[in-house]
């Protein structure tokens, strides 16, 4: 409420990637942190857990099949019963976030509602290194372990209280995955699923929805597709793909999957209200 035009101008910066228009998925679930980052193997289990439930291969899941199958982190973690039995009860946070992501990214369109599992955990895919984000989005496009080559120091990124959160990838977990490999194939239509969201889809289809730039990278990607001996333009070795210098430099700059960090502004916020009050102290009425 006390937000100055100047932070709401930061907070729709923050939030906006590639278009003028705000993710309203993208807003909730950073309104929603903290909650568990998963890692690129989490993701991954996540994901062939929903595929082996979704027999048809339609790519959505009901929320009981979301309830059986599960997410990274359970409901019940970190729970600290009361000594005393007439106590209350405490929040059940996590458990309230697990059916919180199904309403979020489920289609209510639908009955029952179908949660398009894939769409999901690309979003989970952000990272504060929007770099790292790419690569944990590619992985789960692929449903294959992509490694990031990494040549030089990645610049600083900023952490708050998302970084407590994020746990590095434990080596021996990795080799006992069997698709934690760079051997994959990726098809274009999969590479436009992830650097655009979907956005041509229905709800999408807007005068603000930034066709232009999609159409061009589209342009761009069966050029090279091409360039790299696939004049059917079928899936082709990602290995391959990844060298490519055009790919290299969208992956290089490309903000879709930074996970925005909205508590530098909320901080600032409350440290003008703590002012305030500090002010307000003084002033005898």
């Amino acid at each position: 409420m006390r937000f100055t035009v100047s932070d709401l101008q930061n907070l729709a910066t923050t939030l906006t990637v590639n278009s003028e228009l705000i993710d309203w998925r993208r807003f909730l679930l950073t309104a929603a942190q903290p909650w568990p980052v998963p890692s690129v193997i989490q993701l991954l289990n996540t994901l062939h857990s929903f595929k082996a439930v979704d027999e048809a291969g339609s790519g959505f899941v009901t929320q009981e099949y979301y309830n059986q199958v599960g997410l990274w982190f359970k409901g019940s973690e970190d729970l600290k019963m009361p000594e005393n039995s007439t106590e209350p009860l405490p929040f059940n946070r996590q458990e309230h976030l697990i059916t919180f992501f199904f309403i979020l990214f489920a289609d209510a369109r639908k009955d029952p509602s179908q949660l398009d599992y894939t769409k999901m955990l690309l979003y989970f895919a952000s990272h504060p290194d929007a770099v790292e984000g790419v690569y944990r989005a590619l992985s789960i496009a692929t449903g294959t372990y992509i490694h990031r080559r990494k040549e030089v120091s990645p610049p600083h990124v900023s952490f708050s209280h998302t970084d407590m959160l994020i746990k590095e990838e434990p080596l021996v977990e990795k080799e006992k995955i069997l698709y934690c490999t760079d051997e994959g194939r990726i098809s274009m239509a999969t590479l436009q699923r992830v650097f655009h969201y979907e956005g041509s889809k229905t709800g999408d289809n807007h005068r603000f929805s930034d066709r232009q730039k999609a159409g061009s990278n589209n342009k761009h990607f069966r050029k090279i597709y091409k360039e790299l001996g696939s004049e059917d333009l079928k899936p082709i070795p990602i290995t391959i793909l990844l060298k490519h210098p055009f790919i290299q430099d969208l992956i290089n700059n490309y903000q879709g999957y930074k996970l925005p960090d909205i508590k530098v502004i909320l901080q600032r916020d409350e440290q003008t209200q703590s002012t305030d009050g500090e002010i307000y102290k003084d002033v005898k009425i």
